[in-house]
């Protein structure tokens, strides 16, 4: 069974879990997801099933879409509101304020993940170093908030935010960086994510219905592995290559072939069948088309 499926996450769940609830609804073992959600968040998760668990790194790399609260005045050492209280204050700032900040923000930034992350240093995770109370030298990431905008604001200290961004970026450092740029301190008090790699929350099934449900039921929400692919130019190969193909033979291409854009990569099809990924190369100013990633057989 290979495929993917949405889920909408519910809150203080970890990513792990909603793997393991759909690995034992599909008796299967091959299932994976693509970039964790925090228990505190909830929102869209894509989960890789069978062969599809093959490009997830691709489904990472994407865009994402969040909806986000952010208080002021408070620090905690996780930068969202289940982490250790540090510090706290009384904040009260003006909504032009806020907005001149988080215009600061748009575009390509460089931003420094929390110590309480999943990203790995030296072979560790960060938030080993944490737990053991070890100091690491955390370097600072280039990201690119593409949409930045407020929904709602008390009036005072605590506003919701919109944010579509690039793979890579912490909602959590973003309201930490927002509140010190205030001249006070912000934390992540609730976190949606609404979508991912063009797959929105509608789209997924509720993580709270998951268990609920038949296993028939989920298997008819599983959707092609290559619809997470849609960025990707497609390739199709003759038909009488079929064999070929699978078989990991290279495609000399015409030497008037010029390859589609920068991504490098290629969506293979044959015979109206899906067969993976595939790049371009030249040797010897021949240009063959080789499979990269064969998600059949």
């Amino acid at each position: 069974m290979d495929g993917l499926l949405i889920l909408n996450k519910e809150k203080f769940i970890s990513s792990h879990d909603a793997v393991n609830i759909v690995r034992k609804k599909l008796e299967m073992k091959k299932v994976g997801h693509t970039g964790t959600l925090d228990p505190m968040a909830s929102g869209v998760l894509i989960i890789c099933l069978g062969k599809a668990t093959k490009i997830s790194d691709f489904i990472m790399k994407s865009k994402k879409i969040y909806k986000a609260k952010v208080k002021l005045g408070i620090l905690t050492d996780s930068y969202d509101i289940t982490g250790e209280i540090l510090r706290e204050e009384s904040v009260n700032k003006s909504l032009d304020e806020i907005k001149k900040v988080i215009k600061s923000f748009q575009g390509e930034i460089y931003q420094k993940p929390p110590l309480y992350s999943a990203l790995k240093v030296k072979g560790k995770k960060l938030y080993e170093y944490a737990r053991r109370g070890e100091e690491v030298e955390i370097k600072k990431r280039l990201i690119n908030i593409y949409r930045l905008e407020i929904l709602s604001f008390n009036g005072k200290d605590e506003f919701e935010i919109l944010v579509s961004c690039s793979s890579g970026t912490y909602i959590r450092s973003l309201a930490f960086d927002i509140g010190e740029k205030l001249g006070s301190f912000g934390v992540l008090t609730e976190l949606t994510r609404l979508e991912n790699n063009g797959f929105s929350i509608e789209d997924g099934i509720d993580t709270k219905i998951l268990k609920e449900i038949s296993k028939e039921d989920v298997v008819k929400r599983i959707i092609p592995t290559d619809n997470a692919l849609y960025n990707l130019p497609k390739f199709t190969y003759p038909q009488n290559f079929y064999q070929k193909v699978l078989n990991g033979q290279k495609f000399q291409l015409d030497n008037n072939f010029i390859a589609h854009n920068a991504l490098d990569y290629y969506r293979l099809y044959c015979k109206d069948q899906f067969i993976g990924l595939g790049k371009v190369q030249d040797e010897l100013g021949k240009k063959f088309m080789l499979v990269h990633k064969k998600l059949v057989r």
